[in-house]
C-alpha cells in the first residue's frame, strides 16, 4: 500500500476533539510533505519565507522545505483561526522560531525527514520534536564523540548492529530535548550527557516520549516537553 493511500485512510481512523491542544496534552500532527501541493505551499508561505526557499541548491529539496514550512503555517493558522501568511514568526537567541504576542502561549516545533515531518503543538511549556528515518542509524557509526557524551560512549554496546540503534536513540532523544530547550544543536551535544545518573542540569524540567503510531512504524520519533505535559494526541495532516 502507498503512503498516499496510507494517510488517506488513517485520517478517515483519525477522531478529532479540535485543533488547539487543551493543558496537559500534546498535539502532534503527521506531514507527508509530497501531498502539499507545490501551488498550495507557495499561498501560504511569506516572501522572506520564499527567499530562503531559493537558497537551496537543489529545487528537490526547495520544495520539500515549503512544503514543511507550509504545513507548519497552515497547522498554526487553522489552531488560531488566522491564515497562514498571517502568522508572524520570531526567532529566539538560538534561532528556534516562536509564535509573536499575543499568540506565544501557543509552543510549537517542526522535524523532518526525507518522507514524513511532525509539528507537535503545547500550550503547557516548550515543546521539541525530532524524527530520523530507522534506516538512518548505521550512518552514525563512527560519529560518536560528535553528539555523544563520553559516560554515553562508554555504555554502548559493542555489536554494530545494537551500537547503530543505541546512537539513533541517543540522537532522536538529545535532539527534542535541546530543541525544547531552544538551543539546537548550539549547546555542543557531546558536552551533555542523557545517562541516567547525571542528566544535564538544564534538561531536567523535560521529558522524552516515543511517538508511536502507525504512520511511524518505519521512523524513530521523540518528543520533549514539560514533565506536566503527559498526553499525546495524534492528527494526520491533509495536503
Amino acid at each position: 500500500m502507498s503512503r498516499r493511500i496510507d494517510l488517506r485512510a488513517a485520517e478517515r481512523m483519525e477522531q478529532s476533539r479540535g485543533v488547539l491542544p487543551v493543558r496537559g496534552e500534546v498535539l502532534v500532527s503527521i506531514i507527508d510533505p509530497a501531498l502539499v501541493g507545490e501551488e498550495a505551499a507557495r499561498a501560504a508561505l511569506r516572501p522572506e519565507e520564499e527567499e530562503l526557499a531559493a537558497r537551496f541548491r537543489f529545487e528537490k529539496d526547495a520544495r520539500h522545505w515549503r512544503a514543511c514550512r507550509a504545513a507548519l503555517r497552515r497547522i498554526l493558522g487553522g489552531a488560531l483561526g488566522i491564515g497562514p501568511r498571517e502568522l508572524v514568526l520570531v526567532s529566539g537567541e538560538f534561532g528556534k522560531p516562536a509564535l509573536e504576542a499575543p499568540h506565544q502561549g501557543l509552543h510549537f516545533n517542526l522535524s523532518h525527514c526525507e518522507d514524513l515531518a511532525l509539528v507537535a503543538l503545547c500550550v503547557d511549556g516548550p515543546v521539541g520534536v525530532d524524527i530520523e528515518a530507522a534506516g538512518r542509524a548505521a550512518s552514525l557509526l563512527g560519529c560518536e564523540t560528535t553528539f555523544c557524551h563520553p559516560d554515553e560512549i562508554r555504555g554502548l554496546p559493542s555489536e554494530e548492529g545494537r551500537r547503530a540503534a543505541a546512537l539513533l536513540e541517543i540522537w532522536t532523544r538529545k535532539e527534542a530535548l535541546l530543541k525544547a530547550l531552544g538551543t539546537g544543536m548550539s549547546l555542543a551535544p557531546e558536552t551533555v550527557s542523557l545517562v541516567e545518573a547525571g542528566p544535564h542540569p538544564r534538561l531536567r524540567p523535560f521529558r522524552v516520549q516515543t511517538l508511536a503510531h502507525p504512520l511511524l512504524t518505519r521512523h524513530i520519533a521523540r518528543l520533549a516537553t514539560l514533565r506536566e505535559s503527559s498526553n499525546l494526541r495524534f492528527d494526520v495532516f491533509q495536503g
